[in-house]
């Protein structure tokens, strides 16, 4: 009998259900002493269910990697090698080990990738009256955004604004905020007049969302929840979700994967040469999230500095500027780690 632990696993979930077992020993994978632990075989299922969303690919990725950098199910590589190989060996026809070269199944590389055909049919067939049923009913896209974090009048949000001529006064608070919607332009997430709050989660990564550059002078606003409101809830699009869920394994992989490629476009910069057109999927997905789920804004990786996320507030009404400070740029860090 082989015992498995909760110093093996990452994922929170596994290492519930690993402690509701009530059961002290040793483990057999990693070697903890008197550490909560399972007889690995009441995992078996989930294992199982796991490898039924990837199939075997020449040219793919090792099962242990793609689990891995999307999920962080093992306390790292070695130990979920480990495990995975004990497992397989007694669970699969298919699969040989762990670093045995894969990729997800049809049916999930099917429903992400229609987020690439949603943009084409978005962009250049109808904007207006789109697939919806489609991409609740049968894709059930309505399910994988209910994930959702809580933000509280303890958080501070931080927004830039570059000032047009040097020795101005610092922008009042209320001047921190989205323009009138009747100029309102079109963003990676809010249409042409319809004004949503971009924000971020630390005082650099805005420096770098206007792109300021060596000597400007730049209004920094603090931002938090107004008094009417003591928390709000919004997706969340940087979390790395717990893989244990049996029964619901495949909604959290296209989850995962297709909240990763609208992450992607809703992080990348607005060039100048981009038509407005560009915008509307991310546009059309954000509207969607909205109504489907209620949540007040998303949350995502900044593409521009990568310690830092963008917060979207839908309704600014929600926001309060505390204060805002004038700084001078006087310090730019270039990057030419890829020059050729």
């Amino acid at each position: 009998m082989k015992f498995v632990c909760t110093n093996c696993f990452a994922d929170e979930e596994i290492n519930n259900f690993i402690l509701s077992q009530n059961n002290i020993g040793k483990c057999s994978f990693c070697n903890s002493t008197d550490i909560e632990v399972i007889n690995i075989e009441e995992i078996f299922d989930f294992f199982n269910e796991l490898l039924s969303n990837f199939k075997l690919k020449t040219d793919g990725k090792s099962l242990i990697s793609i689990i891995q950098n999307n999920w962080n199910l093992f306390e790292g590589n070695d130990i979920g090698i480990k495990i995975l190989n004990y497992s397989i060996g007694k669970i699969s026809k298919n699969f040989q080990n762990a670093e045995v070269l894969v990729d997800f199944n049809d049916d999930i590389i099917e429903n992400v990738s229609y987020w690439n055909t949603l943009k084409y049919k978005l962009k250049w067939e109808k904007r207006y009256l789109t697939e919806i049923a489609f991409i609740v009913e049968d894709l059930g896209w309505d399910s994988f955004f209910s994930s959702q974090i809580q933000i509280n009048n303890k958080d501070r949000f931080y927004r830039a604004r570059v000032h047009s001529n040097h020795n101005l006064a610092k922008f009042k608070p209320t001047e921190m905020f989205c323009p009138p919607k009747e100029i309102t332009t079109a963003g990676r997430a809010n249409p042409l007049g319809i004004p949503y709050l971009y924000l971020c989660d630390n005082k650099d990564t805005p420096l770098y969302e206007i792109r300021a550059t060596y000597l400007d002078e730049v209004s920094v606003g603090t931002f938090k929840l107004n008094n009417i409101q003591d928390k709000i809830s919004i997706s969340d699009f940087t979390e790395t979700p717990n893989l244990y869920s049996p029964g619901l394994i495949n909604r959290i992989i296209k989850s995962t994967l297709l909240k990763q490629e609208i992450s992607k476009d809703l992080s990348k910069p607005i060039r100048r040469y981009d038509s407005e057109i560009d915008y509307v999927p991310t546009q059309f997905i954000c509207e969607f999230i909205k109504e489907i789920t209620g949540v007040y804004g998303l949350k995502f990786q900044s593409s521009l500095h990568k310690e830092g996320k963008n917060i979207v507030i839908f309704d600014q009404k929600i926001m309060k500027c505390t204060k805002v400070n004038k700084i001078k740029i006087t310090k730019i860090n270039l990057d030419s780690e890829n020059f050729e």
